[in-house]
């Protein structure tokens, strides 16, 4: 499974961009899902005196409405997303629509949504543009097949995204502060590895499979 999030503000084009990409990897035969991060507090789907209202005032910790369309699964609580991505195993892709508190690639529809995670633009401001402050740039409206190919090609899996915790998850460097051992995720240490082995490979002594280590004061 691939994950990545699309950020923006207001009115910069993420849903619309998210709805050619969703549209472009079905068509390639991928099951895909998606995450759509609500920025309002007062919303919520278990209004009062609804009988799902009812059932968690009684006690109920998790309450599912069960329709003849739909099944929706209401948690009391905003859950990590990381908890939110253990209902989507089995889908090839997870779009997520205004998440910035994953470490995830993600592209970006308005620049002060860049981050060291992002990888691409897109939206209403970049669709005129190849590139902008290094970052290529799609217009998805009229060519989501190439934004797709990249994020294809960018995207790695959903274990070295994320979750440093599970089993598998290819943790292979050690990086310390202060004596104390600081946690990355996969997708983390992909970023210092290449960075370091990009410098250390063009010093005259590098043998290809030696351990690196560096230390900084």
């Amino acid at each position: 499974m691939k994950v990545f999030t699309v950020t923006g503000t207001s009115g910069s084009g993420k849903t619309t961009t998210i709805e050619r990409i969703i549209a472009e990897l079905k068509g390639r035969g991928y099951r895909v899902g998606s995450v759509k991060e609500i920025h309002y507090e007062a919303f919520a789907i278990d209004t009062p005196l609804s009988n799902t209202h009812r059932h968690r005032n009684a006690g109920a910790n998790l309450v599912t409405a069960r329709g003849y369309h739909e099944t929706d699964l209401l948690y009391s609580e905003k859950l990590p997303m990381k908890d939110v991505l253990r209902h989507y195993k089995g889908y090839d892709w997870v779009v997520l629509e205004g998440v910035e508190d994953l470490p995830v690639p993600s592209v970006i529809c308005t620049e002060d949504k860049r981050s060291r995670f992002s990888v691409c633009a897109a939206g209403k401001a970049f669709a005129d543009m190849r590139e902008h402050d290094g970052l290529p740039c799609f217009n998805a409206m009229e060519d989501a097949p190439a934004l797709c190919d990249f994020l294809d090609a960018r995207v790695p899996g959903y274990l070295e995204c994320y979750d440093p915790d599970e089993p598998d998850s290819g943790l292979d460097i050690n990086l310390t502060v202060g004596g104390k051992p600081l946690r990355m995720v996969p997708f983390v240490q992909k970023i210092l590895r290449n960075a370091v082995l990009g410098v250390v490979r063009e010093l005259e002594g590098y043998e290809v499979g030696q351990e690196v280590e560096i230390w900084l004061k």
